[in-house]
C-alpha cells in the first residue's frame, strides 16, 4: 500500500484545530494577554431564575483598577464608560484572584461579578470594560481572538435564559453528509484541476433519485450542502437566502425532498451559512456603491482589512456579515425560520467561529420558535475549553477532536497516536462537555483529505476507523462516498479539495465495504449501549495495539475488540464473561491486523 503523501492533519482547510508551535505560543500568549473574558460564564447555559456570575482575565501590560460589565436585558446594545452605563446596567466586578501565567512569565488578575437572574426568554447582551482611576484615563474592552486573526474589537458578550436542549432524536442520529453539485446528477470520473472549481451537474432531482440508496444505508438523516443561490458549486457563498439556486433545482425540489426524505424516515438539515455571503449579495452590493447605505452596517468596511471591507479567510468574494447588527440578525433568523417551516429539521452551521456567540443565542431561540424539536450543530474548529462556550448556544458543534485523533490512530503504519492517548482523549471529552452538548463525529468531510487516501486506499484502516466512528462516536457523520470506497487521485491543494470528486455508482462501488458499513450502522441502530453507553475498557496494550471496550448502558452491553496493529491478535475476554456472551465459544478472540469484532453480550 503507499504511504499517505502527508502528515495527518496538514491537509485541514482552515485554522483552529492545530498550528505549527510557534504560531500557536504566539496564538496563546495573545490569548492571556489585554482584557479577555473568555465567554467564562457560570453556569454555562443558565436557566429561567438562575443568576450568572461572569469572570474577566486583564493581563500584565495594562495598569487598571476597575472592571466594569454594561449589561442589558431588552434587546438593546448596552452602553457606558468609566463606570456609568448610558444603556442598561453598569456591573462592577471584582478583583478576586491573582494568577501567574506562565506563557507570559507576568501575573493577571481575575475579576468577578453576577449578573441578576431573569425569567424565561430574556436576551442578555453586555460588553465590557477595564479603566483605571488614576491619571491620565485609560479604558481598554474586551475583546476575543477572531479563528481568522482579523483585528480585534470589542466583543458583544451574551445568553439567551430558557430551558432548550438538544432533540431528542438527534442524540442518536446518524448522518449522511452530501455535496450536492457532485453526487447524482454529473458524470462519475476523476474531474481535472481545472474543473474542481465549477458546476459539475449534481442536483436536488439527483438527491430524491437517490433516497432508496440513502434510507438502505441505514442513515437516519442527511446533511446537505448549501443549495440557495450563490456564486460557486459548493454554495458557501450565498447570494439569496430564500431561493435554490436554478444549477440544483427548483425550491419545489427541496420541498419534494423534504417530503420524500420524511416519508423514508430520513431527517433533512440544510447547510446554513450566516457569517458571509457572496460578493454579488444585493445588500453588499449597495453598500459597495453608497457609504450611505442603511446596509453599510450590515458589513464592516475599514482600509485595516486586505479588501476594504472584513471577509472570511481574505477571501474577496465572501463579506463577512456584521451579524450583531440588529437588521442582520433578523434577516437571517427570517431565512432560517422559513426553512424550517418548510420542512428542514435543522441546520448544521457553517464557520460557526465567525459570528458572535450572542448571535447564535439569539439564532437558536429563533429557531425553536419555529421548530421546537431542530437541531442545530455549528462547524468551530476549535477544542477544549473555547468549543464548550458554545454550550447553550448551539445544540453542539462538529468533533473535529474526534476526527483529528481517529485519522492519527489509523491511517498510517506510524501511528501518530497511541491507542491509550486515543481511549484516554475519548474519555476525557465524554467528562469535560455536558450531556446535552451534542458533538457529531466524523472521519472526513469535504474540507480536508478524504480519510481513504490518506491511508495509502488501504481499505483495511478505513474500516477500522469505521468501526471506531459506529462504535464510539456521537452522532456519526458518514461522508457521501466513504462507504463505497470513493477516494482522490492528488492532494488537497491551497485552493482546491479533492475530497469533492463526483459519487461513483453501479459496478464501481466497493460492495464489500459498503456492506461492512451497513453492518455497523444497523448494529449502532439497534444497541442503544453503543449510542449513550458507558465506555469500560477491560484490555489496552499499546505494544500489541490491542483494545478490549465495552459499552454499556442500563438494559445493553457490547464489546468491541480492536487490533490496531499489522499482525494477527488472539486477546482473552475479562474472566466471568464467556458466559454472558451470546457466543460462548469465544473464550478467545481472534482478530486479524487491522480489524476489529463486535460482540453482544447478554
Amino acid at each position: 500500500m503507499a504511504e499517505p503523501l502527508h502528515p495527518v492533519m496538514d491537509d485541514f482547510v482552515f485554522g483552529g484545530i492545530e498550528a505549527d508551535e510557534q504560531r500557536l505560543l504566539a496564538t496563546e500568549r495573545a490569548a492571556r494577554s489585554g482584557v479577555r473574558h473568555f465567554h467564562a460564564i457560570e453556569p454555562l447555559d443558565p436557566l429561567p431564575g438562575q443568576p450568572v456570575r461572569i469572570t474577566v482575565q486583564t493581563g500584565p501590560e495594562i495598569f487598571v483598577d476597575r472592571v466594569t460589565a454594561y449589561v442589558t436585558f431588552d434587546g438593546s446594545f448596552p452602553e457606558g464608560n468609566q463606570g456609568k452605563a448610558t444603556r442598561g446596567l453598569a456591573l462592577p466586578l471584582q478583583p478576586m484572584e491573582v494568577r501567574w501565567e506562565p506563557l507570559l512569565w507576568d501575573y493577571v488578575t481575575l475579576w468577578q461579578g453576577e449578573i441578576p437572574a431573569q425569567p424565561a426568554g430574556t436576551l442578555v447582551q453586555y460588553r465590557i470594560e477595564a479603566w483605571r482611576t488614576a491619571s491620565p484615563p485609560c479604558s481598554v474592552w474586551s475583546s476575543e481572538i477572531n479563528l481568522d486573526r482579523t483585528p480585534e474589537t470589542p466583543t458583544l458578550y451574551g445568553y439567551h435564559v430558557d430551558a432548550l436542549t438538544a432533540p431528542d432524536w438527534a442524540r442518536e442520529a446518524v448522518i449522511y453528509h452530501i455535496l450536492v453539485d457532485r453526487f447524482a446528477g454529473g458524470e462519475h470520473r476523476w474531474l481535472a484541476p481545472e474543473e474542481m472549481e465549477r458546476f459539475t451537474g449534481g442536483s436536488l432531482r439527483g438527491v430524491i433519485e437517490r433516497l432508496d440508496y440513502i434510507a438502505d444505508l441505514g442513515v437516519t438523516a442527511i446533511w446537505l450542502s448549501p443549495v440557495f443561490v450563490c456564486e460557486s458549486y459548493h454554495g458557501y457563498d450565498p447570494i439569496d437566502f430564500f431561493n435554490v439556486d436554478p444549477r440544483f433545482g427548483t425550491n419545489a425540489d427541496l420541498l419534494e425532498l423534504f417530503a420524500q426524505a420524511h416519508a423514508r424516515g430520513l431527517r433533512v438539515l440544510l447547510d446554513f451559512v450566516a457569517n458571509h455571503t457572496g460578493a454579488n449579495f444585493p445588500p453588499f452590493q449597495q453598500a459597495l456603491r453608497d457609504p450611505a447605505s442603511p446596509y453599510r452596517r450590515w458589513f464592516t468596511f475599514d482600509p485595516m482589512y486586505k479588501h476594504g471591507y472584513r471577509t472570511f479567510f481574505d477571501v474577496a468574494g465572501m463579506p463577512q456579515l456584521n451579524t450583531d447588527e440588529p437588521a442582520v440578525r433578523t434577516f437571517l433568523c427570517s431565512a432560517a425560520q422559513h426553512w424550517l417551516a418548510a420542512g428542514a429539521d435543522g441546520f448544521r452551521l457553517d464557520y460557526a467561529a465567525g459570528p458572535s456567540h450572542v448571535f447564535w443565542s439569539h439564532f437558536r431561540a429563533a429557531c425553536r420558535q419555529v421548530k421546537a424539536d431542530c437541531w442545530l450543530f455549528g462547524e468551530v474548529t476549535r477544542t477544549g475549553a473555547l468549543l464548550r462556550t458554545y454550550t447553550g448556544r448551539l445544540d453542539g458543534c462538529l468533533d473535529f477532536a474526534f476526527c483529528r485523533a481517529v485519522r492519527k490512530l489509523c491511517a498510517s503504519a506510524a501511528r501518530e497516536m497511541s491507542p491509550s492517548r486515543f481511549a484516554n482523549q475519548l474519555q476525557a471529552s465524554r467528562a469535560f462537555f455536558r450531556r446535552d452538548f451534542l458533538r457529531p463525529a466524523f472521519i472526513d468531510n469535504h474540507d480536508m483529505n478524504r480519510f481513504l487516501w490518506l491511508a495509502g486506499d488501504d481499505k483495511r484502516r478505513l474500516r477500522l476507523a469505521l468501526d471506531l466512528l459506529f462504535g464510539l462516536g456521537e452522532a456519526p457523520c458518514l461522508y457521501y462516498g466513504t462507504e463505497v470506497g470513493l477516494s482522490q487521485p492528488r492532494p488537497k491543494g491551497p485552493w482546491r479539495e479533492e475530497a469533492r470528486h463526483p459519487m461513483v455508482w453501479g459496478a464501481a462501488q466497493d460492495v464489500s465495504l459498503l456492506s461492512h458499513t451497513k453492518q455497523r450502522i444497523r448494529l449502532r441502530r439497534a444497541h442503544p449501549a453503543l449510542v449513550d453507553g458507558e465506555v469500560i475498557t477491560h484490555v489496552l496494550d499499546d505494544e500489541s495495539g490491542v483494545w478490549l471496550v465495552e459499552r454499556r448502558s442500563a438494559d445493553d452491553r457490547m464489546l468491541l475488540a480492536f487490533n490496531f496493529s499489522e499482525q494477527q491478535r488472539t486477546v482473552a475476554p475479562p474472566s466471568g464473561w464467556v458466559e454472558s456472551m451470546r457466543a460462548p465459544r469465544l473464550r478467545t478472540i481472534h482478530l486479524e491486523p487491522l480489524s476489529s469484532r463486535w460482540i453482544v453480550l447478554e
